[in-house]
């Protein structure tokens, strides 16, 4: 007989909002390797918005500098409309939340185990769940 995981044990499907190729990689491996699944990565604000529509994202994770002018809380702000929650993952980490549905940030850098708790804390949490620990890598937004 098999039991339904954990929350904390049970893979999500996530949406990387980052511009530079090789942080969006570091995010994917480090994400994947806990079971996560990356339905798409975007470097935009139409591709998060045409990502975050397409497909079944349990979270988004959206820097808040993307290349081109183009603004990561803008995307962040869409996708929560959309009803998908959000983490920001970034350097410049803003001071809150233009959306209910927009949770907290992650600081770069960042450790990978960091990163993967702060994503199950964020949706456990957007699931209405008392997250099974809160990382001092995720700073929430109240």
């Amino acid at each position: 007989m098999f039991e339904d995981p954990e929350p904390e044990d049970r893979p999500l499907n996530l949406l990387i909002v980052e511009d530079e190729a090789l942080i969006a990689m570091l995010i994917e491996d480090a994400l994947t390797l806990h079971g996560h699944t990356i339905v798409g990565t975007a470097d935009n604000v139409q591709e998060a918005i045409a990502l975050g529509q397409a497909g079944d994202v349990d979270l988004a994770l959206c820097d808040v500098r993307l290349a081109q002018g183009d603004s990561g809380v803008d995307a962040a702000v869409k996708l929560a409309e959309l009803g998908i929650p959000v983490i920001y993952l970034s350097g410049n980490c803003p001071g809150r939340a233009d959306h209910r549905l927009i949770l907290g940030c992650v600081s770069k850098p960042f450790h990978t185990a960091a990163l993967h708790k702060s994503v199950v804390a964020a949706h456990s949490i957007a699931a209405g769940a008392a997250p099974p620990m809160i990382p001092t890598a995720l700073t929430l937004y109240s």
